[in-house]
């Protein structure tokens, strides 16, 4: 399959800003230095974008990135840095005439950006192991750095370098304690190495946008300066590294976060926004270095959305890789009570994990103790946006919606509701779809597939309206045999036996009717096929009309038909609304209640009019069923996270309702 070249560059560019922040920080380790670090990653990246079809079709673009980063390390030349005169004291030592015979004390290899992230004058753990690094060969810190930072994803022959680093480290860490009075403690050796690689991240500033500086090296062919100065808040690339992958690490100690909800780095009007995969971390506890371990522990390529308390709830966004798909965000979710330390937040499991259609939206629904709050993460131009939490389906058969504004600060925004189901739709920028949300709000919707027809449909209203289970009339209006080809005509049955049909109803108090179609087959493809046709909403007059669902089209140019009578019938047909009644189908004979009916150029119809015969060929039915409208969807908008017509830039601009 051809890839087209914008498409092959907006998946390089998602790669890079996905890869960029754990392949740098085994570069930093490896070489105690930012701005080489920051080169030899630019580089990697650069040659896997000049090459990035090839990749591709090889299909381990991240193992190929990482074969060479790790060979660009071991080549790189050793760095240029004046002595050291400090002595590890962070004071200048005098020098006189004396000194100037003496020999030069040798060149610190570390950066003396990273010697001051280290340096903790009430722990001297964190400098012992720098120190430790530093007298390590770059083989062994590479070795140490991509066991921790990708999670063991280590070259073939590097166990034995890794266990010599592991060792120094381990003495170095006894001495360490020794010093300040304190006994081993040998299973802290790896929460605080942890602890030393989140000091060394905070001393490396992200990159404003990694796959425009990548870009700009690939087109231009030629070596750039990467301002590294200057003051940096670490946001979700550079929390991103894959730290801290073992469980139970213990909690670093940082400084509290400052609240507020502006971009750490690039702004309003940066292109990163346009991708969330570019965002930078947001929220009140963005730079709380235990929620970055726990995103970090979540594996490479999550990045940190957003952190912060709302009221009792601590809250943690942050987007994912896995199961990444074009156009989208994949999001993960953690919550606990406000003020928990980042260990004892649990991670939400949710119904769908992904935002579709759009790369600029995150919206999440997230439980808290007597509630829900809606949180919504967009660009910081975007001022508003709108969330629907139910629908309402009047007894005329419309779907009706009510909506609440929410006010969004620097592209954030929170609303409290109570929880929803699986109406909820948010309208945002030009997003129209629904917001992730917790799997247990969704639970009901399920049971149509390990349930009753009937009791799943009643499951599925009551999570779309909010209404109470019992406040909602259920009906079965036709439970009938089918022909067993009903959902495949190609397979050959086992048994030649029949399927079934069920039309059921729900009446809710206001006076609206929704209706579903749940469909068996025999079981001819080996194991029983089911379709559920998804529920509409029908005038309440036509709560027992029949129904006409269609199927496929088999063979083509031939539309095939579900029909379903709930007050059966001998034979039925169905004949195009228009005045010459053409296209027009067979008279078919019906199974009880259906039938399943073939329209050659069924295209050339508008709709169809079914005329239903009894066994004396007498008329009991003639009319055109109601097609309904669909539960969950509005008319002429999109849905499941499809862009609406005309929805961009239509969101009003409203008071917060909190």
């Amino acid at each position: 399959m051809t890839t087209s070249p914008t498409v092959a560059a907006d998946d390089a560019a998602r790669f890079v800003a996905a890869r960029w922040p754990d392949l740098e920080a085994v570069a930093l380790v490896s070489l105690l230095d930012p701005g080489a670090a920051r080169e030899v990653t630019l580089s990697t990246l650069v040659a896997l974008r000049r090459r990035w079809s090839e990749v591709v079709e090889d299909g381990a673009p991240t193992a190929t990135a990482r074969r060479d980063l790790i060979d660009r390390l071991a080549a790189h030349p050793p760095t240029a840095r004046p002595p050291d005169h400090t002595h590890r004291t962070g004071r200048p030592t005098a020098t006189g005439p004396d000194d100037l015979a003496r020999p030069a004390p040798p060149a610190d290899p570390v950066h003396p950006s990273l010697r001051t992230a280290a340096t903790d004058p009430d722990d001297p753990v964190p400098a012992a192991l720098l120190d430790a690094l530093a007298a390590s060969t770059r083989a062994e810190r590479t070795a140490l750095a991509a066991d921790v930072l990708w999670d063991g994803d280590l070259a073939p022959g590097t166990a034995p370098v890794l266990a010599a680093t592991h060792d120094r480290m381990l003495a170095a860490h006894r001495a360490a304690r020794a010093a300040a009075g304190r006994a081993p403690d040998d299973a802290r050796l790896d929460a605080d190495l942890d602890d030393l690689l989140l000091r060394l991240a905070r001393a490396q500033p992200e990159p404003p946008d990694p796959a425009a500086l990548v870009d700009d090296r690939t087109r231009r062919g030629a070596r750039r300066t990467l301002l590294l100065a200057g003051a940096a808040t670490v946001a979700a690339g550079a929390a991103g590294w894959a730290l801290l992958r073992r469980n139970g690490a213990a909690t670093p100690t940082t400084a509290s976060p400052r609240p507020s909800t502006a971009p750490t780095t690039a702004g309003p009007d940066d292109p990163a926004w346009a991708d969330s995969s570019r965002w930078p971390a947001r929220g009140p506890l963005r730079a709380d270095l235990g929620i970055q371990a726990l995103v970090a522990r979540a594996g490479a390529g999550t990045r940190l959305l957003w952190a912060g308390d709302l009221d009792d709830t601590r809250v943690v966004i942050a987007s994912s890789l896995l199961g990444e798909r074009a156009d989208s965000t994949s999001v993960r979710v953690w919550t606990g009570r406000s003020g928990a330390a980042a260990e004892d937040l649990d991670e939400t499991p949710l119904g769908f994990d992904a935002v579709l259609g759009v790369t600029d939206v995150v919206a999440v629904g997230v439980e808290r103790a007597d509630d829900a709050a809606l949180v919504v993460l967009t660009r910081p131009t975007v001022e508003s946006a709108r969330f629907s939490p139910f629908v309402r389906p009047t007894s005329s058969g419309a779907v009706q919606r009510d909506s609440r504004p929410i006010r969004l600060r620097n592209g954030v925004g929170a609303l409290t509701l109570r929880p929803w189901g699986v109406a909820g739709r948010l309208a945002c920028g030009a997003y129209d779809g629904p917001p992730v949300a917790p799997r247990a709000w969704g639970d009901g919707t399920l049971t149509s597939l390990t349930a009753s027809p009937l009791d799943g449909l009643l499951d599925q209203v009551a999570s779309a309206t909010g209404l109470a289970r019992e406040d909602l009339r259920g009906e079965v209006l036709c439970d009938s045999p089918v022909v067993g080809s009903v959902l495949d005509t190609a397979a050959d049955s086992p048994t030649g036996g029949d399927g079934r049909v069920v039309l059921s109803s729900v009446r809710l108090p206001g006076g609206g009717v929704v209706r579903r179609l749940d469909v068996r087959d025999d079981g001819r493809s080996g194991r029983s096929g089911f379709l559920v046709v998804p529920a509409v909403a029908v005038p309440a007059e036509l709560a027992d009309a029949p129904a006409v669902y269609r199927l496929d089209d088999d063979p083509p140019g031939t539309g095939r038909y579900l029909v379903v009578v709930p007050g059966g019938g001998s034979t039925c047909q169905l004949l195009a609304t228009s005045p010459n009644a053409y296209p027009v189908s067979k008279v078919t004979p019906m199974k009880r209640r259906t039938a399943v009916v073939s329209v050659v150029n069924a295209d050339d119809a508008a709709a169809f009019r079914l005329v239903v015969r009894d066994a004396g060929g007498r008329l009991t039915y003639r009319g055109v069923p109601p097609v309904g409208r669909d539960l969950l969807g509005d008319e002429d908008t999109g849905w499941l996270g499809l862009p609406a017509r005309g929805s961009r830039d239509t969101v009003p601009v409203l008071p917060n309702p909190a």
